[in-house]
């Protein structure tokens, strides 16, 4: 086999293994404006309370996990150098978020991350969502150049907004205070990210669109500078 064939079939592979990896990230993304909080049950015994959080920890772990992915795209894609160090950035947080939260379930037993919340039916759901979004960042027939930086901004912004909600309900939720330390912090840095890719969005890929500005400037957690 020469190597030009060689080459093209390893490059086959890791299109292969990226749309796979990333149609999960996309589908979180695509519904995470979506969720509507659920009423918090009352008198909660402190074994359902856990079990609660484990879900949650669970739903956490598993959406880092498929964030962590997002940066393989570039082996077969290229994008702008400020959309390569956001997404290198979110993606190497998400790595040790995730590093973190296997450190937790190690020295707290009652901490479970391998659990599976969702029902079925919205676990199909995001995979069908995550399968149309990722055609997008497919090789050859997805998007290139603006259109394709974009995109993987948006799909950032729609993962980091979900993810720094779940961390912090969980941090509100949780009574032990070392574990409320780690969700908060998780938090604040989700939401430092989440700004960062929004900032970027409006600065750049959103100038022209006139009700995302209209919709952006009476937020509390936008800037002046990226309201403008």
């Amino acid at each position: 086999m020469s190597l030009a064939s060689s080459a093209g079939m390893d490059a086959s592979r890791i299109a292969c293994a990226l749309l796979i990896g990333l149609a999960a990230v996309s589908g979180c993304a695509e519904d995470s404006t979506a969720q509507k909080a659920e009423p918090r049950p009352q008198n909660v015994s402190a074994q359902d309370q856990r079990q609660i959080l484990s879900e949650g920890y669970s739903m956490l772990y598993k959406e880092l996990d498929d964030l962590s992915k997002l940066h393989l795209i570039f082996l077969v894609k290229s994008e702008s150098q400020p959309v390569n160090d956001v997404t290198t950035a979110v993606t190497e947080y998400a790595d040790s978020l995730k590093a973190t939260l296997e450190r937790v379930a190690r020295d707290y037993p009652a901490v479970n991350i391998k659990l599976e919340p969702l029902p079925v039916v919205e676990q199909r759901t995001r995979q069908a969502i995550g399968k149309d979004r990722v055609l997008s960042f497919a090789p050859v027939v997805g998007l290139t150049g603006e259109s394709f930086n974009r995109r993987v901004l948006q799909t950032l912004e729609g993962t980091l907004n979900h993810l720094r909600y779940v961390a912090q309900t969980i941090a509100d939720e949780e009574p032990e205070p070392s574990l409320k330390q780690i969700a908060t912090t998780a938090h604040n840095k989700l939401d430092e990210n989440y700004k960062r890719v929004l900032a970027m969005l409006n600065d750049t890929y959103f100038v022209n669109t006139g009700e995302r500005k209209v919709g952006t400037k009476d937020d509390p957690n936008v800037t002046t500078k990226e309201a403008r």
